[in-house]
């Protein structure tokens, strides 16, 4: 019998650690700005992706170049030399002041209890979900990760440094990790869905860590 309940406990608080093993969500705002004065940025241009030589980070620069250029692929765009490019990419990304917050939560949970009824001494058990079990609140690190994309016509900016404008994609979210190597991902493919697009407003965008485009953007060729 101690054997069989041991088995029985264990099974049941598998049960709840894979109920609380869900995949996490990404939960983005992604703003889009044209000009219509500016040509139309379509699947097909031509695209030079622009790093900045003055990065903290070159190396980390160097990656996220990397995965633009994936993207513009995947997207349909062209990805060609810096003489040959009809527009140019400039991107730039960060992260803003750190903020303490108090989240409160239901928990889960297991119990066991034991006791003297009709039919003698036993042994009960059973689980609680969100909800109907105590909440605990604990305090956590909120982090602004944002991400901007900005598409220039390539020939004033490769005589004069001009930047004329043809498209602004701005991407942001917070949350617990600091990790901009990580989160990058989410906000590039957030980004990416609203490219060369006048959104009007900032869109919820909600992307799950298990989405096969975080494999696709970490793809070596």
């Amino acid at each position: 019998m101690n054997k069989f309940l041991g088995l029985l406990i264990i099974g049941l608080l598998s049960v709840v650690a894979c109920g609380c093993a869900s995949a996490r969500t990404y939960q983005v705002q992604v703003n889009g700005y044209t000009d219509s004065a500016a040509p139309l940025l379509t699947p097909g241009a031509s695209l030079f992706v622009v790093e900045d030589s003055k990065a903290q980070n070159p190396l980390l620069e160097k990656e996220i170049k990397a995965k633009i250029d994936r993207l513009l692929v995947k997207h349909g765009y062209q990805v060609v030399p810096r003489d040959q490019a009809k527009y140019f990419l400039l991107f730039s990304y960060g992260m803003g002041t750190p903020n303490t917050v108090a989240v409160t939560a239901p928990t889960w949970g297991f119990g066991v209890g034991f006791g003297t009824g009709y039919c003698g001494p036993g042994v009960g058990w059973g689980t609680y979900w969100p909800g109907c079990g105590p909440l605990y609140t604990e305090t956590q690190t909120i982090y602004d990760r944002w991400l901007r994309l900005h598409v220039v016509e390539a020939k004033p900016y490769r005589e004069t440094g001009q930047q004329r404008s043809v498209w602004v994609g701005e991407a942001r979210s917070a949350g617990s990790s600091s990790d901009l190597r990580e989160v990058i991902n989410s906000l590039l493919i957030a980004a990416f869905e609203q490219l060369g697009r006048n959104t009007g407003r900032a869109l919820p965008i909600a992307i799950k860590e298990n989405d096969p485009r975080f494999t696709e953007i970490e793809r070596v060729h």
